[in-house]
């Protein structure tokens, strides 16, 4: 493997226009992306802990007109910047208090992830690699579910992409205008990831900026970049907010910046470490039905010379890939912002294989679409014979049985034409192959959509909001006991606190390290909010309030032997009860 100089022969060799052809295969590909990204985004309710938590702070933004400070369970809630909260706000200020409009900010990112890319993948290397690239990335498992769900990753994997495009765009121009404009965009970019989720914005892409100077010994570049100037356009957007927190919340920066950042990383004292092995298996799951490609990828850029592009894009998948499994705090969605990169060399090994020589060049694809139909060929199986599914799963498969046979015929006659013609080949070029396997992936994911709200049944809290709103009026007390559904003030809609009753020892409350740490007082014109169980229990035998309890059954004894009677219970969903003092 060698690494090609760019200033001695072009990379891509890019159509010098757009033809009505590479028109409609665009509009193909788009089609296809905002089918499979807003199919059903709304159907599913919101999932406990994380997507409950994260637009109840986009909510009560709203409702306390606190643009400055996120706000859980009206208590000041400072794990995460504020920037895609206002996010979540200004589409529940458009479209109303929903699932699709908390999760349109995420999805719309999105959209704009996958359009950088095919940008990119169409000036460097072509048509075709740039839609094998959008259709891969897109179809990609953890891409696709966390291009629906209301988390900050997907904004952040934005401005990372536009950022890290955006510094290759001004190493290869050669007007100083429009070198300055990408670098103006690159800075920009890193501002707004930094007021998405922290630091990490300025870090990840700066890593792969250095790795990527180091390995062509460009430094020269450097002064092509108006670091001063950069720098000034990074503050004037990160300083106002973190400065106007850091007042509103004394000791912020020091506990975002310390306890977030350097101990989560340092230390497995947030409890999420994991084995060195770890994103190796979440590469190997997020990535399907496109993991077996990767290797492929690897070979392919392993025998041929290296270009600088691809040099590129190799050093922003590999460098986040040891940074972040080099920390003590891992979590699937942490390593999103790969994704782009890796579809882009994958995209490039499959345009490039596909019109190789041979008796059947497509068979590559046949992987993606025997995985996928036969993933819909077990369901339909386990709703017929229910044991073969896990738990969770057999409860609702039956129940979609229908929906199953239908879409698995759709998808065994798209693929089935695609396989019967490869293998008699009919196909003279990747059209059809591009075609089929586009439509088949789209179909299983709109399934894959239209399943979800069965899925969320156990880990929402909307079905326990809708079953004890009639037994909640407004003198009632809300408390939540040694448990915390993150989701229950948005569905509830709740105006006021709902109590929230945990031991002073455990790390989180409320689901925020911050909280558990700093004990913030509530929002202006509330009471204490967090109580010990002994706490509480004071305030049963004062009988002052009327109390709504939701906890879990096994806390009932608990809360029995501290308050000294046994309390009514009014409901019983699943292990959670509700009960009550009077």
């Amino acid at each position: 493997m060698s690494i090609k100089d760019p200033s001695r022969q072009r990379e891509a060799t890019p159509t010098p226009a757009s033809s009505p052809d590479e028109r409609g295969w665009f509009g193909f590909l788009g089609l296809v992306c905002l089918v499979i990204v807003f199919s059903s985004l709304g159907s599913a309710a919101l999932f406990d802990p994380d997507e409950g938590r994260n637009a109840e702070k986009a909510r009560e933004i709203l409702l306390l007109g606190d643009w400055v400070t996120p706000h859980q369970n009206f208590v000041p809630t400072l794990d995460k910047p504020i920037f895609f909260y206002w996010l979540v706000a200004i589409s529940f200020k458009l479209f109303g208090l929903s699932e699709w409009s908390a999760r349109l900010p995420t999805a719309l990112a999105s959209l704009g992830c996958l359009f950088l890319v095919y940008r990119f993948a169409r000036a460097q290397f072509g048509l075709w690699p740039a839609l094998w690239s959008g259709v891969i990335l897109v179809t990609s498992l953890e891409f696709f579910l966390l291009s629906r769900i209301v988390l900050f990753e997907m904004t952040l994997t934005l401005f990372l992409a536009l950022g890290l495009f955006s510094f290759y765009a001004a190493t290869q121009s050669t007007d100083p205008r429009w070198r300055k404009l990408h670098a103006l965009v690159m800075y920009a970019a890193m501002g707004a990831g930094t007021l998405v989720k922290g630091p990490i914005a300025l870090v990840v892409p700066g890593m792969v900026v250095f790795s990527y100077l180091l390995f062509t010994r460009k430094w020269y570049l450097l002064s092509r970049f108006h670091l001063l100037f950069g720098t000034a356009v990074y503050l004037a957007m990160v300083v106002p907010w973190y400065a106007w927190v850091e007042i509103a919340n004394p000791g912020y920066l020091y506990y975002f910046l310390w306890e977030e950042h350097f101990v989560r990383y340092l230390t497995p004292h947030h409890s999420r470490a994991a084995g060195w092995y770890y994103f190796f298996l979440v590469v190997g799951v997020g990535f399907l039905p496109w993991t077996l490609f990767i290797p492929l990828a690897a070979k392919s850029l392993w025998k041929r010379t290296l270009t600088d592009a691809n040099l590129f894009l190799v050093l922003w998948v590999v460098v986040p890939f040891v940074f972040f499994s080099a920390s003590q705090s891992k979590l699937p969605h942490y390593l999103l912002p790969i994704y782009p990169a890796l579809a882009l060399l994958v995209g490039q090994t499959v345009a490039a294989r596909i019109p190789a020589t041979g008796r059947n060049p497509f068979g590559m694809l046949f992987s993606p679409a025997i995985l996928t139909t036969g993933l819909v060929v077990y369901l339909i199986l386990g709703a017929v014979w229910p044991r073969l599914l896990p738990s969770r799963v057999s409860s609702f498969v039956p129940q979609h049985l229908w929906l199953l046979q239908l879409y698995g015929v759709g998808m065994a006659v798209v693929f089935g034409v695609f396989i019967a013609g490869s293998l008699r080949n009919s196909w003279r070029d990747q059209r059809p192959a591009y075609a089929c396997t586009a439509i088949g992936l789209a179909l299983f994911l709109v399934l894959t959509g239209q399943l979800m709200p069965a899925a969320s049944a156990h880990r929402t809290s909307k079905s326990l909001a809708d079953v004890t709103a009639p037994l909640i009026d407004p003198e009632h007390q809300i408390v939540l006991y040694s448990a915390y559904f993150g989701g229950l003030p948005f569905y509830l809609e709740m105006d006021r606190p709902i109590w929230v009753v945990q031991s002073r020892e455990k790390g989180e409350v409320m689901d925020s390290f911050y909280v558990a740490q700093r004990r913030p007082a509530p929002a202006a014109g509330h009471r204490q909010v967090v109580f010990t169980f002994e706490e509480f229990a004071e305030e049963w035998k004062k009988n002052e309030l009327s109390f709504r309890v939701f906890l879990k059954e096994k806390d009932l004894p608990r809360l029995s032997s501290k308050v000294g009677v046994i309390p009514k219970t009014l409901m019983s969903l699943h292990d959670v009860v509700l009960v009550s003092n009077r």
